[in-house]
């Protein structure tokens, strides 16, 4: 027998959605921790702000869900369509000599992927009510492509967009 996915009904949809969100502004917290760590202050402050919003977001969907049980999940019943959490599953071209531009790029690639999942359950879920909200989610997505973009065309070129690391992991050959 298999588990109700986000499609099924909106408790369950509402449940995914404060999941991914909260999944993403972690992720964002501990990049931006990452960055601290390694002195990358400037792509730490860009970690810190995603974070921020992905908490705002987050918030906005309990309000949508007041009133409703949600279900629980443990980690890896949740049904992403994937092995990860949309917003939160991108990250492996992260690194420590990453610029602004990058960590956008990061940010970009990941809201693009929680706007095709809420796009894809507003375009194939049974239930009326989700299919309205998941594409209410999708546009909010959107937007967060298009804030995403104007950082991006507001950040200048750095010299130093592939930064050489003087001191590479010694990995044994």
């Amino acid at each position: 027998m298999s588990k109700p996915g986000p499609t099924e009904n909106l408790a369950i949809f509402l449940a995914h959605s404060v999941a991914l969100e909260e999944e993403a502004a972690e992720q964002h917290d501990e990049l931006a921790d990452m960055m601290d760590v390694h002195h990358n202050t400037e792509v730490a402050a860009v970690f810190r702000k995603l974070a921020h919003y992905s908490r705002l977001h987050a918030q906005e969907v309990r309000e949508h869900a007041q009133g409703q049980e949600l279900p629980r999940f443990a980690p890896w019943e949740f049904d992403w369509g994937e092995q990860s959490s949309p917003e939160a599953g991108g990250i492996d071209g992260a690194h420590y000599l990453m610029t602004t531009r990058h960590a956008l790029r990061l940010a970009m690639k990941n809201e693009r992927r929680a706007y095709d999942f809420y796009h894809l359950i507003s375009q194939n879920s049974p239930d009326p009510e989700v299919r309205d909200l998941a594409a209410e989610f999708a546009e909010e997505e959107k937007g967060h492509m298009d804030l995403l973009e104007k950082w991006l065309e507001a950040t200048p070129d750095s010299a130093n967009e592939a930064r050489f690391d003087m001191d590479p992991p010694h990995v044994p050959e």
